[in-house]
C-alpha cells in the first residue's frame, strides 16, 4: 500500500474511515464486512489534501462500484484536511479470499 501522507491525517485515520464502508455483497449475505477487512483496498495515498483509493474488487464488473465510490468519498471527506477523493479500480490484481484481513488497525 502506497502512502505519501503530508498533513496531520495519518494512514490509520484513513483506514478508520474506510472501515465505515461495508462491502455491499457481504450485506446481502447477512455477514457484513467492511471494505478494509474484506481486502478491497489495494492502494491508499494522500497528497496535499487529495486522497486516492485504489480498489481490488471481488468481481471486475462489480455493479456496486459507483455506490462504493460515493460511500468512500463521503466518509473520507469527513476528515478535516481532505479536499478531494478519487476512487479507482485496479486492473492489475484479482481479488482472492486470502486478501481478507483479520488484524488490528495500524497505529
Amino acid at each position: 500500500m502506497t502512502s505519501s501522507l503530508t498533513s496531520s491525517i495519518t494512514q490509520a485515520d484513513l483506514i478508520r474511515q474506510l472501515r465505515k464502508v461495508t462491502e455491499p455483497c457481504s450485506i446481502a449475505m447477512r455477514n457484513p464486512v467492511d471494505i478494509w477487512e474484506m481486502g478491497l483496498i489495494e492502494g491508499l495515498e494522500l497528497h496535499e489534501g487529495h486522497v486516492r483509493v485504489t480498489l481490488c474488487l471481488t468481481d471486475p464488473g462489480c455493479i456496486h462500484l459507483a455506490s462504493m465510490r460515493r460511500f468512500i468519498t463521503d466518509v473520507l471527506r469527513e476528515l478535516p484536511g481532505v479536499e478531494s477523493v478519487e476512487v479507482c479500480q485496479t486492473t492489475q490484481t484479482l481479488w482472492t479470499p486470502d486478501r481478507i484481513r483479520h488484524r488490528p488497525l495500524p497505529v
